[in-house]
């Protein structure tokens, strides 16, 4: 035995007798348009209420239906028997509309989706009516109040009125559960205020026009469908029910009355048409808010989407950007490794050409000093082996000279005197003396000259052009230009060789192009190379310059 608390049970009590109430106040609407034995009636509004009691309340509330329906039916004269045979068929009924919604139709109360609404007209509206029909009109013909030739009808328009009392009464007893008020603003309550005043109308001009009774002429109810089709689209599903629910007490106040254009010669036939019209209108109705209801959520859903996949592109550009501060800080940080690598570079170059010029210039001045003492000698003795020592005097002297100009070319000393020109100066005239070329500087009278630590950059780049120039143009001429262009100034080594062909020295490690263009960057310029007129290369090195004066000389 299951002991049910006192807060449950007397909530239980008190929605159980809420909803005898409601179903008995309903049945006796329902009843005062009986049309066969005193307990069919085509308004059955009923059906509706006990269909959404089930479905909002469980099925422990199911008694007070059968309680309802049996006090509705005795009080208008139905045997106790066949009134409490009649209860338990309206119990049945929706019993079995609410577990076939649950179990088999995963129903939602919100009929936002066309498979809820359809399982809501075959499984609710039109299976689970058929077991209140057939067991009423069993039970009416059982007790006598219907003959048995009257069967077949009895049980039609008992199912017609369940069916209307479920499409046209249940639907907005769940909008109004399941959702808020449609009207957001002023402007939209005004249109609902338009939307009823012009359902109201319409409707009365249709189903109260005498005119059109007994005439048949059904298509001027299509008037209100547009009436359907506004409310669906505008007002969601509490408007479309609502908007129904009005159609219809309009539709039988004026077919009871005998007017309109399903009135016809008996009260049956009319209800029987009405029945159907307001069926068509309530499915209508909520197929399309069903379907708009969808679309709006599938809309919905593209636009989270949307806003997802922007944060998600955010997010990349985000971590994008970071990537790419990363990497430029990576890149910072290896310009500066190359340029602290360079200047070491640079450093220990300087430092082995002064050791060539303090170490081994100084020991082949002593050799030179002491080989030509040694000659001085043999030739006072007139020894044959002077004139090989006189020539060891010369090669010594050639060394030392040599060394010399080594030194200088790995330690621009000039540079720390004179600055760059004199440093490009130096350069031009070792190219000549050692090598034998034509080399000629050139330097324009308004270039402005860099800082010291710039300068040398320059004056590397320069030697890497010439050295590249004397071992790959074969040419008989080097130029070394100083220029100025606009806001720029212009390194440039020229030759007249054979020119350098650029994929190849773009793939060639040997010729320093890759240490050319990092010299340049270092400047916040760019190195080019390219054939010149004369057929041979020309390596141009553009970088800024600040507006200050700046002299130079051409020196041949």
């Amino acid at each position: 035995m299951v002991i049910i608390p006192r807060g449950p049970r007397l909530r239980l009590f008190v929605n159980t007798g809420l909803v005898a109430l409601a179903y008995f106040a309903a049945a006796k609407l329902g009843l005062a348009y009986a049309v066969v034995g005193g307990a069919v009636s085509l308004v059955w509004p009923s059906s509706g209420i006990a269909l959404v009691a089930l479905l909002v309340m469980g099925s422990a509330v199911a008694p007070g239906i059968a309680i309802g329906s049996a006090l509705a039916n005795m009080s208008v004269g139905v045997p106790l028997p066949v009134a409490a045979m009649i209860g338990l068929g309206a119990t049945a009924a929706a019993l079995t509309g609410s577990l076939l919604l649950k179990r088999v139709a995963r129903f939602q109360i919100t009929l936002d989706r066309i498979q809820d609404v359809i399982a809501f007209i075959i499984l609710a509206a039109t299976v689970s009516t058929v077991v209140s029909a057939l067991i009423g009109a069993t039970a009416l013909v059982g007790g006598g109040l219907v003959p048995v030739t009257k069967y077949g009808a009895a049980f039609l328009e008992w199912w017609l009125g369940d069916m209307m009392g479920v499409l046209v009464v249940a639907p907005p007893l769940l909008s109004l559960l399941a959702y808020p008020s449609p009207i957001r603003s002023a402007k939209h309550a005004a249109e609902a205020c338009g939307l009823t005043v012009a359902i109201f109308w319409v409707s009365h001009l249709i189903f109260g026009a005498t005119e059109l009774a007994g005439h048949g002429y059904y298509p001027a109810a299509l008037a209100i469908f547009p009436f359907t089709i506004w409310a669906a689209l505008r007002f969601d599903h509490l408007g479309t029910t609502l908007s129904t629910l009005l159609v219809s007490i309009i539709a039988i106040w004026g077919t009871t009355n005998g007017t309109g254009p399903f009135a016809a010669a008996t009260p049956v036939d009319s209800l029987v048409r009405w029945c159907a019209f307001a069926n068509v209108v309530a499915v209508t109705g909520l197929l399309l808010v069903a379907a708009h209801a969808q679309e709006k959520r599938i809309h919905g859903l593209l636009r989270a989407s949307h806003i997802e996949l922007e944060r998600r592109v955010q997010e990349r550009t985000r971590d994008l950007e970071r990537t790419n501060n990363e990497l430029k800080q990576e890149m910072g940080r290896r310009r500066l490794l190359e340029a602290e690598l360079i200047r070491i570079g640079d450093q220990q170059q300087r430092l082995i050409g002064r050791e060539l010029h303090d170490g081994l210039g100084q020991h082949l001045t002593s050799l030179g000093f002491y080989c030509t003492t040694l000659n001085q000698e043999l030739q006072k003795d007139g020894h044959p082996a002077a004139a090989v020592a006189a020539t060891i005097v010369e090669l010594v002297k050639q060394a030392s000279l040599l060394t010399r100009k080594i030194a200088h070319g790995l330690d621009p000393v000039a540079m720390e005197s004179g600055g760059l020109t004199v440093a490009l100066q130096g350069l031009a005239q070792t190219t000549r003396s050692l090598n034998g070329i034509d080399c000629t500087l050139r330097v324009e009278p308004n270039v402005d000259l860099l800082d010291p630590p710039l300068q040398i950059n320059l004056y590397r780049a320069a030697q890497e052009a010439v050295n590249n120039a004397l071992k790959y143009s074969q040419g008989r001429h080097i130029w070394i230009d100083l220029e100025r262009e606009g806001a720029m100034q212009r390194l440039s080594i020229s030759d007249d060789g054979v020119g350098v062909d650029l994929k190849q020295m773009e793939c060639a490690s040997g010729l320093g192009l890759h240490n050319l263009r990092h010299r340049a960057s270092l400047l916040g310029g760019s190195c080019t190379v390219a054939r010149n007129a004369m057929g041979g290369t020309t390596v141009a090195i553009y970088y800024p310059i600040s507006e200050s004066p700046g002299h130079g000389r051409e020196v041949n």
